[in-house]
């Protein structure tokens, strides 16, 4: 998609394109220097974690498949013991500052790719596969925690060298850890809040020492978790998936606005995809009414714009951004 965005407006480069849109986000993470990742002769590839996974085309492009998880046929905490997790010495941080140093003028958000952003269930779900990681809680709690506490030690180290190079420079700390369907919750709250909730407050109160604000994404239907989210610290939720069930964005607001700010909530579900262009616009003015009334707002899609969009949709949204105020 942002290929065909910069081939459309003729711009040399995705900063570029950044810059015509008018995006005021910028997103920074460390270069990778560690050991080499090994490429199988099938096309898949390991990242850090060892996950092995396959790039899948289809019409519309190409998604990456994972077809390996390392711990998937662990049983005892001895096993994740014995289990290595990456090094945050695999990093080059000094790359990080020049980076910020780039787009200074823009809010910069640390965080990884898809594959590699602070969480542990989402992990999980790549080291075990999703069934083991979301039954592991209910029938296997020790090895759940351990695995854990490996996770959260090393994005701990890995995001206290990114503060200590440019925290000065860094305004949002973003961590990926999805808990919503379409309809309720992937986790019920009682799993939450005794295996997800105490690692992901640790990396809010890194960030949070550092002067540096917090964003969780997480999709879906979570209206239940947000009074927990606010609790931990959380200062920003993404992406406000407003067709599941209880993400009224006007409810969203009159309930938490005055403790939680949004980022999101364009629907990538319907309007983008298969709405007019006036349609989408309409949208983004009630949006921006409707969450944007007193602050805390910042406008963006519900998720990553798919292929099937149209562009002309797209630049409709940022246009309508740039000219309705409140």
């Amino acid at each position: 998609m942002t290929e065909r965005l910069r081939q459309y407006l003729g711009v040399e480069s995705k900063e570029a394109l950044l810059k015509s849109l008018g995006v005021d986000l910028r997103y920074v993470f460390p270069e990778y220097v560690g050991p080499s990742l090994r490429v199988y002769p099938d096309g898949s590839y390991e990242d850090i974690w060892g996950v092995r996974r396959r790039s899948v085309r289809s019409s519309s492009g190409s998604y990456e498949h994972t077809v390996y998880s390392p711990l998937s046929d662990a049983e005892s905490v001895d096993e994740i013991e014995d289990w290595s997790p990456p090094s945050a010495e695999w990093y080059d941080y000094s790359s990080l500052r020049v980076k910020c140093e780039s787009c200074a003028e823009y809010a910069i958000v640390l965080v990884g790719d898809r594959t590699n952003r602070t969480c542990v269930l989402h992990e999980a779900m790549y080291l075990r596969g999703v069934k083991r990681a979301l039954i592991d809680p209910l029938i296997n709690p020790e090895l759940t925690h351990r695995l854990y506490e490996k996770i959260t030690d090393f994005y701990l180290d890995l995001n206290k060298r990114c503060f200590e190079e440019a925290g000065d420079m860094i305004d949002i700390f973003m961590m990926g850890e999805d808990m919503g369907t379409q309809n309720g919750l992937l986790v019920s709250p009682k799993v939450f809040r005794e295996f997800i909730k105490p690692y992901l407050t640790k990396h809010v109160q890194l960030a949070k020492s550092y002067g540096i604000k917090v964003m969780l994404h997480s999709c879906g239907a979570v209206r239940r978790l947000i009074p927990d989210f606010i609790e931990m610290g959380i200062d920003i939720l993404n992406p406000i998936q407003v067709r599941a069930v209880g993400m009224n964005p006007a409810e969203l607001k009159e309930e938490f606005g005055d403790r939680l700010s949004f980022h999101g909530s364009v629907d990538i579900q319907r309007t983008l995809p298969r709405g007019s262009c006036e349609e989408v616009r309409e949208e983004v003015r009630g949006r921006i009414r409707t969450l944007g009334e007193g602050g805390g707002f910042i406008l963006c899609t519900t998720h990553n714009i798919q292929m099937d969009t149209p562009v002309e949709n797209i630049l409709a949204m940022y246009d309508e951004a740039k000219r309705f105020r409140i």
